[in-house]
């Protein structure tokens, strides 16, 4: 199973200039079977971002577009990652960065797709292709 940043979200969701191809390849992915997964934390995440810049954002659109990916997990989280991330900021990542790469470690994710390359030269690969 792979992670998904909230980053490749936005570009899909928002069809970015520079990364919206890229995302929606890596969401058609999940859409043709492969398993992904992402945390909770990346919903609340693309709810500020979208409502903060989309004029065309909607809530239920946001759980609309997330229910139809059957391949994606939702993953809670939980107390544990809040203590585990406060070990990954001293690895330099800020507190959000460090709950996603605690949850995808928690799942044994096999790579973590992002563009953020505050994911580089960690324990899990990061890509964006």
């Amino acid at each position: 199973m792979n992670y998904i940043d909230v980053n490749v979200f936005v570009y899909w969701l928002t069809n970015d200039r520079d990364f919206g191809e890229t995302a929606t390849t890596i969401i058609r992915g999940i859409e043709l079977g492969e398993k992904a997964s992402t945390s909770a934390l990346a919903l609340w995440q693309l709810h500020i971002l979208l409502k903060k810049e989309s004029k065309n954002y909607s809530e239920r659109m946001l759980t609309e577009k997330i229910s139809k990916l059957k391949n994606l997990s939702i993953l809670p989280l939980i107390l544990k990652d809040f203590r585990d991330a406060l070990a990954y900021q001293k690895m330099g990542l800020d507190l959000e960065d460090s709950l996603h790469y605690d949850t995808a470690n928690r799942v044994d994710a096999a790579f973590i797709y992002s563009n953020d390359t505050d994911f580089d030269n960690l324990s899990i690969e990061r890509k964006f292709e």
